[in-house]
């Protein structure tokens, strides 16, 4: 295996920054290594949640139950300097409760993925000896992702109205990951845009006829401010610039699909009547079940 195919793996909060791991064994000039054999960093975890009937023989599916990812990271905390006590004490630090880290994970084919993690326990540390006698110590960090997925960072594509009136413009559409993707919308004012919510043959979830949601189209009203759209039930669907009431125009008209995992690239269309020159975006925010791969 080359150098370059060795992920370089980090720590970042607001103020502090640790590279733990990279090619040659190189971690960074802060001190700290991460040691063989960390756990929960790979698949995320899950059960099938599964219900039998009274005399029913086995039983069926019904869900899946993926719980809060759980990490042990074990480092090593190595003299830079300052002494093993320095660096131990910014890395207790570093590991405040409460406090977020970005568990970052670089590679060359996957690009870079990230899980926010925070301390779930005390640090353990147990020396066999005075660490100065050896010059490093052993730390053992217990975390937890509350947000078991990996993010990375968003794909995002445009299309402009060539000219005033109404087109229709295409943009590019993919989910290279193995969990569903919720899409994010921006549009500029506008009389109407129409924007894709298509069901890639999921209408039985709402117990829709198999099909009929296959090109669904969303219109929107007259915007008058810039428009976002969250396709994702978490968030507030639709969100205007100007902070006015928007949501109420569009009389209970909601996204109600997701692109599925693995959906190989294809065009969907947007149409725009209103003025040259303004703008959809549409965001591709993916969550990854491993650290790489999955492609």
């Amino acid at each position: 295996m080359s150098a370059s195919s060795v992920a370089v793996i980090e720590l970042e909060t607001d103020t502090d920054y640790w590279k733990v791991s990279g090619p040659n064994g190189d971690f960074g000039q802060e001190g700290a290594e991460l040691d063989q054999n960390p756990k929960g960093v790979y698949s995320t975890g899950f059960t099938t949640r599964t219900v039998s009937g009274a005399y029913q023989t086995g039983g069926r599916a019904v869900g899946e139950e993926i719980p809060i990812r759980q990490l042990t990271l074990p480092f090593n905390l190595f003299d830079v300097g300052a002494g093993v006590e320095d660096v131990l004490s910014r890395f207790r630090k570093t590991w405040r409760r409460g406090r977020t880290v970005t568990w970052k994970y670089t590679s060359a084919i996957s690009g870079t993925r990230w899980l926010k993690v925070r301390v779930a326990q005390q640090l353990e540390v147990s020396p066999k000896r005075d660490w100065n006698l050896d010059g490093y110590c052993r730390v053992v960090v217990t975390a937890i992702a509350l947000q078991p997925m990996y993010e990375s960072d968003p794909d995002s594509v445009s299309w402009s109205n060539p000219s005033a009136g109404s087109h229709t413009g295409w943009l590019p559409l993919w989910n290279p990951t193995s969990e569903d993707m919720w899409l994010e919308w921006s549009f500029d004012p506008a009389t109407s845009w129409s924007f894709p919510d298509f069901s890639f043959g999921n209408e039985k979830r709402w117990r829709r006829a198999a099909g009929v949601d296959a090109d669904r189209m969303i219109v929107t009203p007259v915007l008058t401010s810039k428009l976002s759209v969250m396709a994702h039930p978490d968030y507030e669907t639709y969100l205007a610039a100007d902070l006015s009431n928007v949501s109420g125009l569009f009389n209970g008209l909601e996204p109600m699909y997701w692109v599925p995992a693995y959906t190989d690239p294809i065009e969907v269309p947007v149409v725009c009547n209103g003025p040259a020159g303004a703008t959809v975006t549409m965001t591709m925010q993916r969550r990854w079940d491993a650290e790489s791969g999955l492609e």
